[in-house]
């Protein structure tokens, strides 16, 4: 079943954040705050994977499956400073793995289509010259019917 909005995506564990001089702080409403002033830009900060290798992460896929050629709504939930310091990454990966195409926003809500030959998918959030950032969630669901 293709669902037809995924609620709350959180930050979820510790594997696939930057560490490197980052304080991370995890807050019991599911936030994260990740302060790290000496990044540099164009670092990813975090990645969460629509598909994974449980033999090898023991983690479950973050994102939903989706349909092909479906347009879809991103809306990411932040709070960043300085404004503006953290751009998001879309990159969808045919079935053998390599890069069909990758998208680069600056805002935190945006639509995009879905490739037709796409088979998996990761979202990542970079670095563009952030110092501190309050994460709360995202979320994707479909804008049209195909």
């Amino acid at each position: 079943m293709i669902i037809t909005q995924r609620q709350h995506i959180h930050w979820g564990e510790v594997g696939g954040t930057y560490m490197y001089g980052s304080t991370v702080s995890y807050y019991p409403d599911k936030s994260v705050r990740l302060y790290n002033p000496l990044l540099a830009s164009g670092e990813v900060l975090k990645t969460w994977f629509s598909s994974v290798n449980y033999q090898s992460a023991r983690i479950q896929p973050q994102l939903p499956l989706l349909k092909r050629n479906q347009e879809y709504q991103l809306s990411l939930v932040f709070d960043c400073w300085p404004e503006n310091g953290v751009y998001t990454k879309i990159t969808f990966f045919d079935r053998y793995g390599d890069i069909l195409e990758e998208k680069v926003e600056k805002v935190k809500d945006f639509i995009f289509i879905y490739p037709e030959d796409s088979y998996t998918y990761q979202i990542s959030l970079l670095s563009a010259g952030f110092e501190s950032l309050t994460f709360y969630h995202f979320s994707i669901k479909e804008t049209r019917s195909v």
